[in-house]
């Protein structure tokens, strides 16, 4: 799998996990709130800004339909109603991606209706978000498939065939590459339930870069999800997880969100090269902690050793302790004191 790069930042196994920070709906439909938030993402050190594009109507319908009921937790009594309150106006978008790349970030959105593909290309974005709950939506993956852009493809509540499916649509629509990002779509979401394993289940199968869409609170999980291998991360977060709005409550404070910044980073540095060799900083405790031979007594040039005249002891100066069978009724090619190695220089060649 070949990195991607977009504008600047880089997605792949062996780069540090992309953070993408998830406004959602913590805008509150403030501009200057909307703006406060791009500021606090750059400052704890994520690397993406992450919006949501969509009107209550491009969700649903203004209906009293009982399955439009919802839970009050969400401070609204209709889909429609929460839609209607929690999307972000369209013309926040152009200032947001603007300041997002003056600060350094990656601007995308997660885009909802195809009817919005053609004002989202207007703002230059580099790549496309398919939310979990618009991944069995065809007509969208199609569309957005069809820009030939890369995708990040969120996957809660989706079984493997749906998976599947959906990226059978964006490859056959031309989609460019397509990072999944493992999620329990649950807010917040029940830490039994992340089964962080699944995302490695993913990459196994369909060959594709994970990652992590976590709604956990808190920083384990991403972390977690980190030192499995996720090429990316995203979470949601706020300024202020008191506030009113549907998605403060379960959002990540500033002080999480730079926890996260610098875990994924120390992690990434843990998690190294997957070359198993000794390291630089293991050299001198090889040297001085593995066993070697050192003569018991004081050996003649021409003597043919027997395994009364050296032990394997530290340090590691002497003919290793993993290959005894050398020694076993070799000849000295010169003499060797008691209590020095006996090296591969001190044997006569066979």
């Amino acid at each position: 799998m070949d990195d991607l790069i977009l504008e600047g930042k880089r997605i792949g196994p062996e780069a540090k996990p992309l953070l993408i920070a998830e406004v959602s709906a913590n805008h509150d439909r403030d501009l200057d709130q909307a703006l406060s938030l791009v500021d606090i993402a750059a400052d704890a050190g994520w690397d993406c800004l992450k919006l949501q594009t969509y009107t209550a109507d491009s969700l649903t319908l203004a209906s009293d339909h009982p399955s439009m009921r919802i839970d009050k937790v969400w401070g609204r009594a209709t889909l429609h109603d929460l839609y209607a309150s929690a999307g972000m106006p369209m013309e926040f978008h152009a200032p947001l991606f603007a300041r997002a790349r003056e600060r350094g970030l990656l601007p995308f959105t997660s885009i909802y209706d195809p009817r919005d593909l053609d004002f989202i290309e207007g703002l230059g974005c580099a790549v496309y978000k398919i939310a979990s709950f618009e991944m069995t939506f065809d007509d969208l993956l199609r569309a957005v498939g069809g820009t030939g852009k890369p995708v990040i493809l969120s996957t809660g509540m989706a079984t493997m065939d749906e998976v599947a499916h959906a990226l059978d649509v964006l490859d056959t629509a031309g989609s460019g590459p397509v990072v999944l990002l493992h999620c329990c779509s649950s807010y917040p979401a029940p830490p039994e339930q992340i089964n962080l394993r699944a995302m490695t289940a993913m990459g196994d199968a369909f060959g594709r870069m994970v990652g992590f869409s976590d709604h956990t609170i808190g920083s384990r999980a991403p972390l977690a999800a980190a030192a499995m291998g996720a090429v990316a991360i995203e979470k949601h977060y706020t300024n202020d997880p008191t506030r009113e709005g549907p998605d403060h409550r379960f959002s990540a404070t500033p002080a999480i969100m730079a926890e996260i910044a610098t875990g994924v980073s120390e992690i990434h540095t843990l998690r190294g090269s997957g070359l198993k060799r000794t390291t630089d900083a293991e050299q001198v405790s090889k040297a001085s902690g593995r066993r070697s031979a050192f003569a018991l007594r004081d050996l003649p040039a021409g003597h043919t050793l027997t395994v009364g005249d050296y032990r394997f002891v530290r340090p590691g100066a002497g003919w290793p302790a993993n290959r005894p069978e050398r020694l076993i009724e070799a000849r000295l090619s010169r003499a060797v004191r008691q209590g020095t190695p006996i090296t591969g220089d001190d044997l006569e060649p066979r």
